[in-house]
C-alpha cells in the first residue's frame, strides 16, 4: 500500500472518529494544534464540551494501523494529556493493543478502544442515559397522576368508571410506559 493511500485511510479513520464524537453532542476537531505548558502538540482529534458548567477537554489519537498499538504510544499520549491539561486521552485503534499498552493505561486517564468497541460502548451509554431520563419523567408523571383525587382524574378524563368497556385509564398508560421502558433496557 503506498503512502498516499495509507494517509487517506488514516484521515478517513480520524474523521469517522470525530464524527462519532459529534453525534454524541460534543465538539470534535481534527488535525488541531494545541499549545501545552512545554510545547505545541498536533492532535488527531480534539474534543471539547461543557458538563455542569465545566469545560471538558479530551485528546484522541487515531491509530489506523495493521498492528496492535504498543506501550510507547500510551506513554506518549499520557505526556500530551498532562502537558495540555486535558481531562482524558483516548487511543482508538483499528485492530487493538499490545498487553504493555493495556497495562500502561491502568489507573490513568487514558482509555484504549477499537473503533467498534468505542461506538458500542458510547451508544449503549447514551441510550441508557436517555432511558434513565424517560424513567425519571415517567415517575414524576406517576406521582402527579396519583396526587389527584379519583374524582379529579375522572373529571379530566384520566380515569373511567370501573366496568366501562374501552375506557381510558391513566394508570394503565403509566404501567404500559414503565413496561416499555423496561423492555427497552434489555
Amino acid at each position: 500500500m503506498n503512502n498516499d493511500v495509507m494517509e487517506k485511510d488514516w484521515f478517513n479513520f480520524q474523521e469517522k472518529i470525530a464524527e462519532h464524537f459529534r453525534s454524541l453532542g460534543v465538539q470534535a476537531e481534527t488535525n488541531k494544534t494545541i499549545r501545552g505548558v512545554r510545547t505545541e502538540h498536533d492532535l488527531d482529534v480534539y474534543v471539547t464540551s461543557k458538563y455542569l458548567g465545566t469545560n471538558i477537554k479530551w485528546v484522541i489519537e487515531a491509530k489506523y494501523w495493521q498492528t496492535k498499538i504498543p506501550k510507547e504510544k500510551v506513554l506518549a499520549l499520557r505526556t500530551i494529556v498532562d502537558d495540555i491539561g486535558a481531562d482524558k486521552g483516548f487511543i482508538i485503534s483499528q485492530v487493538g493493543f499490545q498487553s504493555g499498552a493495556i497495562e500502561a493505561c491502568q489507573n490513568t486517564n487514558i482509555q484504549l478502544y477499537t473503533f467498534e468497541e468505542f461506538v458500542t460502548l458510547s451508544k449503549n451509554y447514551i441510550q441508557n442515559e436517555i432511558l434513565d431520563t424517560y424513567v425519571r419523567r415517567a415517575r414524576l408523571l406517576h406521582i402527579r397522576y396519583f396526587s389527584h383525587k379519583k374524582r379529579i382524574r375522572k373529571d379530566y378524563g384520566l380515569r373511567g368508571e370501573l366496568g366501562e368497556v374501552a375506557c381510558f385509564s391513566g394508570a394503565w398508560l403509566l404501567t404500559t410506559v414503565f413496561d416499555v421502558l423496561e423492555k427497552a433496557r434489555t
